[in-house]
């Protein structure tokens, strides 16, 4: 394909995902009993409408759009960039056990603390930050070599770490009331529980600020592909580039499990998806990553709130049977 031929597939590519995205905002405000109308959003808009049909698209509805969305932006661009830098297309965020480890901090918390006078739901955020931070600097840490990080060392690591602190949640899952043991499933399934605007503007800031810079480090990652030997001969830094990729990466991913929970098929799928279609070249895969992932969490999110209305589906369960056939698929095909 010529160069002006891939340039117009990847336009259409990402007009396409664009369009996708905008169809699954407006469903996914109307998941509910109550739809709401092109000319009542307009009046909404302008300030005005119906009270109550304001109240439930201001302080219910959008938040919840507006947060599906950010986490899958910020999961996939995360998966993006470990796969980038591990040199592994099976790498994604909850094999570091950034999952893992927030949501062991969560549940040693109610478990330890349950007559604690601080609010619960003001409390899990930080509790899920701070553990998934931790479970992943400690992987980092156990990675390092007299040769610096070890991209498979990180993954193997990763893997029996979310494996031992998935264990020590179970165990403590076990001495938890009904409730706080469905409450703490229900997280670790996947849930949109922190949709709220305070989280929005926190997940806009942050995700905005680390996708800004990942896009600054576009060519660097694209240059890490080519190899530890070849991008040294190029003159790249490899081990200091990595941790700071890997950095951004599990910040973002960390902020994301504060407000979405274990999420973790996304960060694994949608850079799949998106390299299938533009290619490798992370100057337009890193664009076509963020809108694959908005829209498959945008869609996972309608189906969640639908399917088995009034009960709601984790997002996480919905995420990963609409992303694993294609993934079983790419498996097959390559």
């Amino acid at each position: 394909m010529t160069e002006s031929g891939r340039k117009l597939r990847t336009s259409a590519v990402i007009a396409i995902l664009a369009a996708l995205l905008a169809a699954g905002i407006w469903m996914d405000i109307n998941a509910g009993y109550r739809k709401i109308s092109p000319e009542e959003l307009w009046q909404i808009i302008l300030g005005g409408g119906e009270k109550s049909l304001r109240y439930t698209l201001l302080n219910l509805r959008l938040p919840r759009v507006l947060t599906s969305l950010l986490v899958g932006t910020g999961l996939a661009v995360s998966g993006c960039v470990i796969q980038g830098v591990s040199r592994n297309e099976m790498a994604e965020p909850g094999i570091l056990g950034v999952n893992a480890g927030a949501g062991l901090f969560i549940a040693a918390f109610m478990v330890f603390l349950p007559q604690s006078g601080l609010k619960l739901t003001l409390l899990l955020p930080v509790l899920a930050f701070a553990g998934s931070l931790a479970a992943a600097a400690l992987d980092y840490r156990l990675a390092l070599t007299r040769q610096g990080l070890s991209p498979k060392r990180l993954l193997l690591i990763g893997i029996a770490m979310s494996t031992v602190i998935s264990s020590l949640t179970t165990m403590l899952m076990l001495r938890m009331s009904d409730s706080e043991y469905a409450f703490v499933q229900n997280w670790l399934a996947g849930s949109i529980w922190g949709a709220s605007w305070p989280n929005v503007r926190l997940l806009s800031l942050g995700l905005t600020a680390l996708i800004l810079f990942v896009f600054y480090k576009s060519r660097t990652l694209n240059v890490l592909a080519l190899g530890h030997q070849t991008a040294t001969g190029l003159g790249v830094d490899v081990s200091r580039q990595s941790a700071i990729l890997l950095g951004a990466a599990i910040a973002m991913s960390s902020l994301c499990c504060a407000v979405g929970g274990g999420l973790s098929f996304v960060g694994l799928v949608c850079p799949h998806l998106a390299r299938r279609l533009v290619g490798p070249d992370y100057r337009v895969l890193l664009p076509a990553t963020v809108l694959s992932g908005a829209v498959l969490m945008t869609f996972s999110d309608i189906l969640s709130r639908t399917l088995l209305a009034p009960n709601e589906i984790p997002v996480g369960i919905v995420a990963a049977v609409i992303g694993a056939p294609y993934f079983l698929y790419l498996l097959i095909k390559t």
